[in-house]
């Protein structure tokens, strides 16, 4: 449990990123995305940095053979598509809108000249930076020191909602992107959640997941 409660700390609200969010409410603009539409693609040049206000995006790179390999999701609240404005790259990675969502974009040049000339937003740019390089270390620890199962529950958890019946995740992901994110086979997450089904601990359909007794089910995986 202390890994995982280090990368929740790791995952909440920052103070200072409330500067970050300001500037993109106050110079941005907002915009709405379908499920599945992009928000950029590789190769583009990165034309502005991204606030989830609503909504779950994936952010996923292509392999050699053309399939997309998820690696990072951002919830609502998160910032993204900001270090290729800041190091003049273009995108490596394309964003994709797992379900309907609400993003307020920033064009780069207001970025920069944010970056440069306000100190405030500099710096929570660099907490930012600095929070998600300790939870990509962190994310790293995580896949090569715990089981599957664990890192199952986990990644399951970040997406659940309280309701009368327990935490429902709904899950935008197929089983194929999940097993990229946590690091092991589609079909070991299929066998994990069956048996999590047989044991009572969810009650699982195709695209829904509720976690019966959310306070006893990480001890019990």
């Amino acid at each position: 449990m202390e890994q995982f409660n280090e990368l929740a700390v790791l995952q909440e609200k920052d103070p200072s990123k409330e500067v970050m969010i300001e500037a993109f409410r106050k110079h941005g603009t907002m915009q709405s995305y379908k499920k599945n539409e992009f928000v950029f693609q590789e190769n583009d040049q990165p034309s502005g940095a991204y606030y989830v206000d609503a909504g779950l995006i994936k952010i996923s790179q292509s392999s050699e053979e053309g399939q997309g390999i998820t690696l990072f999701l951002r919830y609502e609240g998160e910032i993204f598509g900001n270090a290729e404005i800041l190091t003049h790259i273009p995108r490596k990675r394309y964003a994709r809108c797992l379900v309907d969502s609400q993003i307020i974009t920033l064009d780069a040049r207001k970025f920069l000249e944010l970056a440069k000339e306000n100190a405030e937003f500099a710096y929570s740019v660099a907490v930012l930076g600095a929070r998600r390089l300790l939870q990509t270390q962190k994310m790293v620890e995580t896949l090569i020191c715990r089981p599957v199962a664990w890192r199952l529950a986990w990644f399951l958890l970040q997406l659940g909602k309280p309701t009368d019946q327990g935490l429902e995740i709904q899950v935008p992901l197929s089983h194929e992107e999940i097993s990229y994110v946590i690091g092991c086979s589609r079909q070991t997450v299929t066998e994990t959640l069956n048996k999590w089904r047989e044991q009572a601990l969810i009650d699982y359909s195709k695209k829904k997941i509720v976690i019966l007794r959310p306070n006893q089910f990480f001890a019990s995986v």
